[in-house]
């Protein structure tokens, strides 16, 4: 009985070709060729049936098989790890996120991009609602810290001589932990919210 054989690549994406003739196939895992090769028993033609050379050459197939996915788990597994290293340095340090929630420790601030007198800061405590401003005068500076262990949200605004002035801000907060997920490696914040590290533009010590 003839069998086309088939063979498999791998690469670090984790998609893989399957050939016979010309056939293009997503990766081949043990359990799919295995129910391939038992298909192929049991619908071979007992008349002419498949020879033992052709069997063990199946065989040695499913073998490679179940080494290449093994090759392609570690390699996961190992660029998991680095990457997780690589960001547990950055536990402690303050990183530029979107968003305005601080935790204890995290900072707001504030850039006028014309001249000003004062700056306003709006804070929002997000346990009891309660708001509180706090006012920075020209000279002062125009960072807000969240002394405090409940989270709050902070808004600001610059004005000069009782005109709004437009401003830009950032927030900045401080990395907790290092989490791995399914598909990637996050920082955590103070409150839990996570980011991705593609997403830290800037990161103070």
């Amino acid at each position: 009985m003839s069998i086309t054989g088939v063979t498999n690549t791998v690469d670090t994406t984790g998609s893989s070709s399957t050939t016979g003739s010309t056939t293009t196939a997503q990766f081949l895992d043990t359990d799919a060729f295995m129910n391939m090769l038992v298909t192929q028993l049991k619908y071979q033609d007992p008349l002419d049936p498949m020879e033992t050379n052709e069997f063990m050459s199946q065989l040695a197939q499913l073998t490679q098989v179940e080494r290449l996915q093994n090759i392609y788990d570690s390699m996961a597994n190992l660029e998991t790890t680095v990457e997780t290293g690589n960001l547990l340095d950055m536990i402690g340090k303050k990183i530029s996120v979107d968003g305005n929630t601080l935790s204890e420790g995290d900072e707001f601030t504030v850039t006028p991009s014309a001249d000003y007198d004062k700056v306003i800061f709006s804070i929002k405590n997000l346990k009891d609602e309660s708001v509180q401003e706090v006012t920075r005068n020209k000279g002062e500076s125009l960072t807000y810290t969240n002394e405090g262990t409940d989270n709050v949200q902070v808004t600001a605004q610059a004005y000069l001589s009782g005109a709004a002035v437009d401003s830009t801000v950032a927030a900045y907060r401080i990395v907790k932990g290092v989490k791995s997920t399914d598909s990637s490696v996050v920082l955590v914040a103070g409150n839990g919210d996570e980011y991705t590290a593609s997403s830290v533009t800037v990161i103070k010590n």
